[in-house]
């Protein structure tokens, strides 16, 4: 299986933000047309250590985009040198499952977040 790794600095340069910002007018458009499977993000705790991990799939039908976003927070983790959340979003082929391509989600999701704004300030 061939499965594109994408760094945080390989997202921010494989989507400026002007492109983000039309991706994200699409992405809204589908989801005001009905046209996005979106469920309610699934949520496995870990108590043990205060632990969350969160799990967001989504299908937009008309463009046939298909992934899940996968985000942890562990706020115990500074004491160990680590972020308190890690994230990660799977793109996966619509048609077969396959997973394609594995993205930083920190930065994708900072990305989506500035985009956003970016479509409702232009609309």
């Amino acid at each position: 299986m061939l499965l594109r790794i994408l760094s945080a600095d390989d997202v921010r340069q494989a989507l400026p933000m002007p492109v983000a910002v039309e991706a994200m007018k699409e992405a809204y458009a589908q989801l005001s047309a009905g046209s996005v499977e979106l469920p309610l993000r699934s949520r496995i705790g870990v108590p043990e250590v205060e632990g969350v991990s969160l799990f967001m799939p989504a299908l937009m039908k008309s463009s046939s985009d298909f992934g899940i976003k996968i985000v942890s927070v562990f706020p115990q983790n500074p004491a160990h040198g680590l972020p308190t959340i890690h994230a990660v979003v799977v793109a996966l082929d619509p048609k077969t499952g396959r997973p394609l391509a594995l993205l930083e989600g920190a930065s994708l999701t900072a990305l989506r977040t500035g985009a956003g704004s970016g479509a409702a300030t232009d609309v």
